[in-house]
């Protein structure tokens, strides 16, 4: 697909995401919750990471604060990713929805969640292990930093439906990870490649932009420490706010692409091209 091509569908799945989301404009709390969880959970538990090696203390200690840190960290993200794929679906429907509705379903999954994130801090680690061992191989960083990419990206596609199964059917992860490999498979083929198409759009025009007023920030505080701050916070507060329209866009229609994969149907008032073109055949020599 070319690159007007890409753009042109991330433009129609955007618009088609937002129609929810503009609906129930709830569904962006859940991203809210996750982000400030997540920091406060980094500052209570990677904190005394930091400080244990500042002390000189065994790094053992350490590396095992920052473990448990990052284990908590993805159950944090999985689990309110979890609650927003249940209460984006009860949006897809029409209904109004509200973070209880979503947290409810998620503390019926908080099993399947734990066990999850296990899992995908798991892999996250074994993928960075295996970039590093190969470049310490002498394979060289440009290479093992593609195979890394390339594996991560198949890891992506792999588990693209897994969280709303998790969400919607309630199996375990295990079943979850077949079961979503398996629907990718029949209906877009054993070649394909991810569909990046919201969020390579909102990059392109909310959070690029809010990057570009932060860098007019930095510069114009040698003249004016106001402006340069104005500047520099208008523009975090642009790429944050990006990001978070991103996530929970993505999040919508990756409820609305698991419904038509199991089912069918094309729901919340999006494309049946649009599907259909969610993830493209990898061209053949």
């Amino acid at each position: 697909m070319s690159g007007s091509g890409r753009i042109g569908r991330g433009w129609r799945l955007a618009k088609e995401s937002w129609a929810v989301l503009r609906a129930d404009r709830s569904l962006m709390l859940f991203p809210v919750v996750a982000a400030i969880a997540i920091a406060a959970a980094a500052l209570l538990l990677a904190g005394p990471g930091v400080v244990v090696l500042a002390v000189d203390a065994p790094a053992p200690i350490a590396y095992a604060l920052w473990v448990v840190a990052a284990y908590v960290l993805t159950f944090i993200g999985i689990y309110c990713s979890v609650a927003l794929a249940a209460a984006a679906s009860l949006a897809i429907d029409g209904k109004d929805t509200t973070l209880s509705d979503g947290f409810s379903v998620a503390r019926q999954r908080v099993g399947i969640v734990a066990t999850w994130s296990l899992v995908q801090l798991t892999v996250g680690v074994i993928l960075n292990g295996l970039e590093l061992l190969l470049q310490q191989n002498g394979v060289g960083k440009l290479v093992s930093t593609l195979l890394s990419s390339v594996l991560s990206a198949a890891w992506s596609v792999l588990t693209f439906f897994v969280v709303p199964l998790l969400a919607l059917e309630g199996i375990g992860p295990r079943d979850a990870l077949k079961r979503s490999g398996s629907l990718i498979k029949e209906r877009w083929g054993e070649g394909f490649v991810g569909a990046g198409s919201i969020s390579g759009l909102v990059f392109l025009i909310v959070v690029l932009p809010g990057i570009g007023i932060g860098a007019l920030g930095v510069v114009a505080v040698s003249s004016s420490a106001a402006l340069g701050g104005a500047l520099i916070a208008v523009g975090a507060a642009v790429v944050i706010g990006g990001l978070l329209i991103s996530s929970t866009l993505n999040a919508i229609f990756r409820v609305a692409l698991y419904r038509y994969a199991t089912s069918d149907e094309v729901v919340g008032g999006f494309d049946r091209a649009s599907f259909e073109q969610a993830f493209a055949p990898r061209k053949r020599r």
